[in-house]
């Protein structure tokens, strides 16, 4: 009984860090990490990257999305910080409305390493890593809590910040 507990919890906690079904690669491929692919030569490497839109550019052939690269948790999440390896962009065919897939969003893709194309980032030039693929994974928005907090039907009530006096009736003699 104790090993089919342990097996269940084991499950359980398993299937929390998963990569979604559109992230996953065959079994034992080397993935191309973001920072080999200034230095490494377009080869068709399959590579996994993430991180945060910037921008949305729909083009005749498809769709174009310039992301802020972050490092990607072991469930595929990018996970922001101050440091990134620089921006990629993700080449697709299929349309992708930038109303839903906004600046500020995250996103994961698999994909082939396709080139390095020359660009800007307002007035500077940049090289941007071509990861076309035909799949790009939105996560989800995550709402920040509210700072004020909701949870007592008496907090920020302002009959309960005073005191409250009952004075008897008085009695007819």
């Amino acid at each position: 009984m104790r090993i089919a507990g342990l097996i269940a919890i084991s499950l359980i906690l398993g299937g929390c860090a998963s990569l979604p079904d559109d992230l996953t690669s065959p079994e034992g491929q080397a993935l191309l990490p973001f920072a080999d692919s200034r230095t490494v030569a377009a080869s068709q490497q399959k590579a996994r990257w993430g991180g945060e839109i910037v921008a949305v550019r729909n083009l005749a052939q498809g769709s174009q999305v310039e992301v802020v690269q972050f490092v990607l948790s072991s469930n595929g999440y990018p996970v922001k910080s101050d440091n990134s390896g620089g921006r990629f962009r993700i080449e697709t065919s299929s349309f992708i409305d930038p109303a839903i897939y906004k600046a500020g969003r995250k996103v994961t893709a698999l994909g082939q390493f396709d080139r390095i194309e020359s660009g800007k980032i307002d007035e500077q030039a940049y090289n941007f890593p071509i990861l076309k693929t035909e799949s790009v994974h939105l996560w989800p928005e995550v709402k920040e809590p509210s700072a004020a907090c909701d949870c007592d039907p008496f907090w920020g009530n302002s009959l309960m910040h005073r005191p409250i006096i009952v004075v008897p009736a008085k009695q007819p003699r």
